[in-house]
């Protein structure tokens, strides 16, 4: 029998070998590009494959399920353009990262996330321009979740527990450390933005679950306050801003604030939590590849500079509408049934708060529908020369829409495990069905 440490490096194998194997293709794009891809698929029949053979429900690790599905489809809709190669090549490699991370044991776990994060802080330093007005600040973020998790492999608690708690908030945002999330969703290139907007938030709330019981009264009600402010302020800055990336950015910080004030208020996280930060990051994911394929035809455009896209491009413009729809939680989608069971749980009673939450989700529905209505509606221009989605860029925003859809009409019983199931159980059973 393999041992249950050796499970998460099982897991990290697929996407790094694959990684590796994509620089001998690196002067091929359609071959990368190709081989990218058989990668995510060959993760995700591995995550498959250990969950079906436990005779255990697929989704009772779904994180481990939808990363893959993320990445593929990330993949999926970009175009063969040379300065991709590095992004298709990161995807893997943070895949695989993501992998170990959910399935490791304490130290180990650590460890990856230090590397993870120091990944992401070299990226932004090789990005850094005037596109990511933010990269020094995210540098900072990262740079204090590195610095935060180290200690914490040595210190007892409850001092382990703070640190480990500054790099949650590193990775799902929360106010003031949300500098590195909106860094890297407003100035990496390619798929990463999107592939990242689901991994990082995941991660986070992975690590956020697992230190819960070590919370005490007065960490609860400091993060309570602080998830208050980062949905107002998220909120706020979402509703000024001109630019489509910066707007999902902070739209994403007010959605996930909200997410860290429900399990701050109550305590708990019930099985809801997942199908809602699975459904928030998706939603993002899909925004964020929907505009990259306005950037790969127009560049750096002003939205306001485009318009009349419902007849010019009707692929586009209604894939963007179900998306944005989603994405402010209309029902039937992910981020509404979440949202709902959320608030339907036996641990959650209304409070004074609660109406500053529905202030900030009713705000949502401004900057969402602003957007599909300054890009598919008003008048189209004659200079410009329209193109709709290729197959690829509307096979991954549908089946975007489609996962959507599934996380929102899904029984609620297919993740009932996954908020209560620590990783190294999850190691364990994986573990138990291979053997030499």
């Amino acid at each position: 029998m393999i041992q249950t440490w050796m499970t998460p490096w099982l897991l990290i194998a697929i996407p790094t070998l694959g990684s590796a194997l994509s620089l001998l293709l690196w002067s091929s794009l359609h071959r990368m590009k190709t081989w990218a891809l058989l990668t995510t698929v060959a993760s995700l029949l591995g995550v498959m494959g250990l969950s079906w053979n436990l005779n255990d429900p697929l989704a009772e690790i779904p994180f481990l399920c939808l990363l893959p599905v993320a990445a593929f489809l990330s993949l999926l809709g970009q175009p063969r353009h040379p300065d991709n190669r590095l992004a298709w090549l990161m995807t893997l490699v943070l895949l695989g990262l993501g992998l170990g991370i959910l399935t490791s044991q304490e130290s180990v776990r650590l460890i990856l996330l230090v590397t993870l994060l120091g990944l992401l802080c070299g990226l932004i330093y090789r990005y850094q321009n005037t596109v990511m007005p933010d990269a020094w600040r995210g540098l900072a973020t990262y740079g204090l979740g590195m610095a935060s998790t180290l200690p914490a492999l040595i210190l007892p608690a409850p001092a382990s527990t703070v640190a480990v708690l500054v790099t949650c908030a590193t990775l799902l945002p929360l106010l003031p450390l949300h500098g590195g999330f909106v860094a890297v969703l407003t100035g990496l290139p390619g798929n990463l933005p999107a592939f990242l907007a689901l991994l990082l938030p995941a991660l986070g709330f992975h690590s956020l679950l697992l230190l819960l019981p070590n919370l005490t009264v007065t960490m609860l009600q400091t993060l309570a306050i602080l998830a208050l402010a980062g949905a107002c302020y998220g909120s706020l800055r979402a509703l000024i801003q001109s630019r489509i990336l910066p707007r999902l950015a902070y739209a994403g910080l007010a959605f996930f604030s909200m997410l860290w004030w429900y399990v701050a208020a109550t305590g708990t996280a019930p099985v809801h939590t997942v199908v809602y930060l699975s459904a928030v990051g998706l939603a993002m994911s899909g925004l964020l590849l929907a505009w990259y394929a306005i950037r790969a035809r127009y560049g750096e455009i002003d939205v306001r500079a485009l318009g009349g896209l419902a007849y010019a491009m009707p692929r586009f413009s209604t894939l963007l509408a179900l998306l944005a729809l989603a994405a402010l939680g209309m029902p039937p989608f992910g981020v509404f049934s979440g949202f709902l069971g959320m608030l339907l749980s036996p641990a959650f009673t209304p409070s004074g708060p609660f109406a500053i939450i529905m202030l900030v989700w009713f705000s949502a529905s401004w900057y969402f529908l602003d957007v599909v209505q300054q890009l598919v509606f008003g008048r189209q221009r004659s200079d410009l020369r329209y193109e709709d989605l290729r197959r690829t860029e509307f096979a991954s925003l549908l089946m975007l829409v489609l996962l959507l859809l599934a996380l929102g009409t899904a029984p609620s019983r297919l993740f009932q495990s996954s908020a209560t199931t620590p990783p190294a159980s999850v190691a364990m059973k994986v573990a138990a069905w291979i053997h030499w």
